[in-house]
Order: C-alpha cells, then structure tokens, then sequence
C-alpha cells in the first residue's frame, strides 16, 4: 500500500506527458447519475488539456440543470447538462421541424441533416463518451452515433486525474473510422 501511494504521483506525471503530446477529444461526454464535486474538478483538467465542451447526461430535472451547469461554469469549457433521453429529444426536434412545415415557414424538401442537427439540446458530437459503469443509457442518441466508449471501472464519485488521464490515453490509441 505504501509503495502504491510513493508510484501514482510518478506514474500520473509519467502519464500526463505522453497524453499531454497526443490527440485529444475536444469534447468529452460524461454520463453519471448525479452531478459531484468532483465534476468541477473534471471540467478543470478538461480545459488543462484544450477540451472545449463537456456534456454531462444525468436524470435530473431541467432547472436544476441549469443551476448545475452555472456551478460548473470554467472559462474555455463550454457546459451541457442534459437530462432528456436521446428518443425524447428526437421527438421533440421532429415535433418543431413538423410545426414549421405546416405554418409553410419550411419546406419538408428544406429539411436535411443540418436542419434536423440546429433543433437537437446539444449539438456537437462528443469525440469520447465515459461513463462508470457498463451501460449507456440513451442520452445523445444522434450526436453520439461515432463517438468513442470507455467503461470506467470505478464509481464516478471515485474518479481521479489519473482516470481521466487513463480515457484519454485510451482515447488516442483508437483509430477512429466515424463508421466506415
């Protein structure tokens, strides 16, 4: 146990380098059951590493989202706190683009990838999602579609800068092929 504690600050600035030399996402998706102190500290070794967006998927309500995602607020990082699943917010995107075409302000010819894409919650694609745990629920549907998974192995409450460096390691050892 001892020598645990002397090697992992080693092996963390060991790690830091060489993930800090290769590709990184520029936007990280972290799905979690709930929102802890230690998301700031996430958001903050993000914007470390030039992570521009970081979306958090949770079950919680929409205003406290918001409030969420004020706390979180870190310069350089763009936050999303989603809360609907991926099927409600395709709905709800094919709902509006349906009630713009039957007021003629669109035409159903109008109505394309990019279109679709401008009424999503989110509409960058995330290049990593984590999430401890083995499941993914269905947050992003569309978004995430060629996204790269890592399963941490450890409660989120339990995640450390070394675990963050261990997904982006990961991260830059994949080719990624965007489906093809």
């Amino acid at each position: 146990m001892c020598l645990e504690k002397l090697m992992l600050p080693i092996y963390t600035k060991v790690l830091e380098k060489s993930v800090m030399r290769g590709k990184k996402p520029s936007h990280i998706m972290v799905v979690t059951d709930g929102i802890s102190g230690n998301a700031k500290k996430f958001v903050e070794w993000c914007r470390h590493f030039g992570i521009k967006e970081v979306t958090f998927c949770l079950s919680d309500s929409g205003r406290l989202s918001e409030r969420v995602a004020c706390r979180l607020k870190v310069p350089g990082v763009k936050i999303n706190v989603v809360t609907l699943s991926g099927r409600k917010e395709i709905v709800l995107a094919v709902r509006e683009l349906v009630n713009l075409v039957e007021k003629g302000e669109i035409s159903p010819d109008d109505v394309d990838e990019e279109l679709f894409e401008e009424f999503l919650e989110v509409r960058g694609s995330p290049d990593l999602i984590i999430r401890a745990g083995e499941t993914i629920p269905d947050f992003l549907i569309w978004q995430s579609i060629y996204s790269e998974l890592y399963f941490a192995e450890l409660d989120w409450e339990k995640f450390r800068y070394v675990d963050f460096l261990r997904c982006l390691r990961e991260f830059q050892r994949r080719e990624r092929r965007y489906g093809k």
